[in-house]
């Protein structure tokens, strides 16, 4: 009973699955193109990044290269002054120990005033004293 005719299969729903099928054909045809041209769009993309990553990367080797030669001669320069400051502090110390034995020979010394004034007229008197006796002797 079931099978008394041929069978011819579902004409209609047969052109439902080939439909389906060319519908998925041109998703995927669809998708094929959408994820190529994204692809070739991340490549220009990332080809541009590298070039400008590597021309930066050159810039800042070449400013490092200079820093170098500039820490380079300052830290020259700062051998050359601190042994500029070493000779100039043994020019002090001995400027200093200079001063202080002349400090010993002429301040420590020092006599007040009213003293230098009586030693003064002490001088002056022995000097008359000593003309007089000059003239006296020739005379």
């Amino acid at each position: 009973e079931v099978f008394d005719e041929d069978y011819k299969g579902s004409q209609e729903a047969s052109k439902g699955i080939i439909g389906m099928l060319e519908v998925i054909l041109s998703d995927f045809e669809r998708t094929t193109k959408t994820v190529t041209q994204e692809e070739a769009d991340a490549q220009e993309a990332f080809e541009t990044f590298k070039s400008e990553t590597e021309a930066d990367t050159k810039t800042k080797e070449g400013a490092v290269t200079t820093k170098e030669g500039e820490v380079a001669s300052i830290e020259d320069e700062l051998v050359t002054l601190k042994d500029d400051l070493q000779t100039a502090e043994k020019g002090v110390q001995l400027a200093l120990s200079e001063l202080e034995k002349l400090h010993t020979m002429c301040v420590e010394g020092e006599e007040t005033y009213e003293e230098r004034v009586s030693k003064r007229k002490k001088e002056i008197e022995a000097l008359k004293e000593a003309h007089d006796i000059l003239e006296s002797w020739q005379a």
